[in-house]
């Protein structure tokens, strides 16, 4: 602070140093943010503090623009920048395929379901498997009532409250919160294991006095266990994908930057955003964001693809359909033109590929 200019004599000069002490403040505090953050990591499987290693904020007070920081806290701004980028690089591999990959997919079935249940209470959907929740479930409380005949008072309170209890459950699904492990195997584990437990508390809130309550909970979980299953796994194939920075993806805000996370590609960055090209399952592309598609099937892919394949080929495309009055990027060039850049990218990768080969030995 005493580095801090006075005004001097000039009486109508502003006072830098209440901004600075603002700023510097701001800084400090979001120092410290990284550093919690970065204990958590340190402590074990955490998603969410790992999305927020990945969406760690630079902006100043009031959202201000880092660039407009104060001269004197430039460098420090960028070393704070430098840190999070080093604590993302350093759990990267936590979070990159196995099962941070199963566990992105089960988020992303899971919010496509909520997506579509809220989109057509109570629980109708629009997708080709068109089961209601009611109808999948329908046997599990045939089952109970076999058991323990009900009244029709009861199956009333089940209707009633099967919305609801449909909502919590595949919201803690999505919840990219920690979920305790404890003995269980993986991460995956312990999503379902908080998804069946926030059904159970819900049933047995509702049919607090009802014997089979216990057992409905467990049911339900298990039917929707495999509506999820049965969901992810024919949309698990790859396809080529255009996103344009500015859409939403109906993720969790916070997994939207996991997903390039794990699914690297090309990057193009904008004054407005990052556009992205790359391959990614085919479940993502359901996701909806502002009544939109906001990732554009381009090509079904080849296994064999880089981030590099990709690079290659969204550098080439014109700079002029990045500009903030292009709606959708990749619908700007003319038909077949990104296709066409992208065997371009993989024919080129795979002569280097062959070149390489050949100069380690060159007697094949």
């Amino acid at each position: 602070m005493a580095d801090v200019p006075e005004p001097g004599g000039c009486q109508s000069c502003p006072n830098p140093f209440p901004d600075y002490y603002t700023e510097a403040r701001h800084l400090v505090s979001r120092m410290e943010d990284l550093g919690k953050l970065a204990a958590r990591l340190e402590a074990g499987h955490d998603l969410d503090a790992y999305c927020g290693v990945l969406t760690f904020g630079m902006r100043g007070p009031g959202g201000r623009d880092p660039k407009d920081a104060h001269r004197l806290l430039r460098k420090p701004l960028a070393a704070l920048a430098a840190a999070r980028d080093r604590v993302a690089e350093r759990h990267a591999h936590n979070y990159r395929g196995g099962e941070a990959t199963e566990e992105l997919l089960l988020i992303g079935t899971a919010s496509l379901l909520h997506s579509d249940f809220h989109r057509r209470r109570p629980g109708k959907f629009r997708l080709p498997w068109q089961e209601t929740w009611e109808e999948i479930c329908e046997e599990a409380l045939e089952a109970q009532e076999l058991e323990n005949p009900s009244s029709d008072q009861l199956r009333y309170d089940y209707r009633y409250g099967f919305d609801r209890w449909c909502e919590k459950w595949l919201t803690a699904l999505m919840d990219l919160s920690h979920a305790e492990q404890h003995d269980r195997p993986s991460p995956v584990a312990a999503r379902w294991a908080r998804a069946h437990d926030v059904l159970e508390h819900a049933i047995k809130r509702d049919l607090q006095d009802e014997p089979w309550a216990v057992r409905l909970a467990d049911r339900l979980h298990h039917t929707g266990r495999g509506l999820v299953a049965g969901i992810a796994a024919p949309m698990a194939d790859r396809v080529v994908v255009a996103y344009d920075g500015r859409e939403v993806i109906d993720l969790p805000w916070a997994a939207q930057e996991l997903l390039w996370v794990q699914y690297p590609g090309g990057v193009r960055e904008t004054s407005r955003s990052q556009h992205h090209l790359t391959a990614l399952p085919r479940l993502f592309t359901l996701l909806d964001g502002l009544s939109r598609r906001s990732l554009d099937v381009i090509a079904d892919t080849d296994w064999h693809d880089s981030p590099t394949v990709y690079q290659e080929a969204i550098d080439n495309v014109p700079k002029a359909a990045f500009s903030p009055d292009a709606h959708c990027w990749w619908n700007t060039n003319a038909a077949g033109r990104l296709p066409h850049l992208l065997a371009t990218a993989r024919a080129d990768a795979a002569s280097a590929r062959r070149q390489a080969q050949s100069a380690q030995a060159p007697w094949r």
